[in-house]
Parts: structure tokens; C-alpha cells; sequence
């Protein structure tokens, strides 16, 4: 035969009620030090989440001061890129007509002297006396 809900609830306790008086005042320090115990753990655990949550904040800062000097420097690589591609014909036009560079064209024909002469440079070097 089944007793009702709270007889059932109250079991635990009866069995309390016949232990030595000595017996309850141990199992209530073994049980006050284990509170203690799962405070202390509560304790730390909360100091230790809220200095991860420092860290935390503190690193992605620094991470978005990173990204951001990182994109300015990309685009200042960009920008100094693309006006050296844009110097570039430029510069080889000035050089074309300084005579510093020979074109394709001049290398194989020069249409008002005729075909270019190669000549060695070996034969422009002093001689050594051994």
C-alpha cells in the first residue's frame, strides 16, 4: 500500500530523527565545512570568470587597434603601389629619351642608321700586365 505524496517527501527526514544527537551535530559540521567549501569554489570561480572577461576585452581591443593599423598600412601600400604602376611609362619614357634605354625597336633597326652593330666590350678593356 502507497502512502501520500507528503509522507514520502518526509522519509529522509525520519530517518534523522532517530539518530544520536552527536551523530546530527557531525554530520551538520561535515556539512557546514562542505558549504563553505562549494562557497569558496563559487567565490574564485567568479573572480576568475570576470578576469578571463578582462583579458578578454583588453585582447580584442588590441585586436581591432590591429586590424585597423593593419587596413591603414594596406591602404597606404595600395595607394604608393598604384602611383609607382601609374610612373612607371613615364619613367621609361623619359629614359627612352635620354638614350639610357633602348627600345625593342631600336635594339633591331634604327630607321635613320641602319641596323645596330654589336659590339663587345672586351675589346674596350685595358690589358694586364701579369
Amino acid at each position: 500500500m502507497r502512502r501520500n505524496g507528503n509522507s514520502d517527501r518526509l522519509s529522509p527526514i525520519r530517518v534523522y530523527e532517530w539518530m544520536p544527537v552527536e551523530a546530527l551535530n557531525t554530520l551538520l559540521k561535515q556539512l557546514e565545512k562542505e558549504k563553505r567549501s562549494l562557497e569558496n569554489q563559487v567565490k574564485y570561480s567568479a573572480l576568475r570568470l570576470e578576469q578571463e572577461s578582462k583579458d578578454y576585452h583588453k585582447t580584442s581591443r588590441e585586436r581591432c587597434t590591429y586590424l585597423a593599423e593593419r587596413s591603414q598600412v594596406s591602404g597606404s601600400y595600395q595607394v604608393s603601389k598604384r602611383q609607382q604602376m601609374d610612373q612607371l611609362p613615364r619613367m621609361k619614357e623619359n629614359l627612352v629619351k635620354t638614350g639610357r634605354c633602348n627600345s625593342v625597336n631600336q635594339k633591331t633597326m634604327n630607321a635613320m642608321r641602319g641596323p645596330v652593330k654589336k659590339i663587345s666590350r672586351s675589346n674596350h678593356l685595358p690589358k694586364l700586365n701579369l
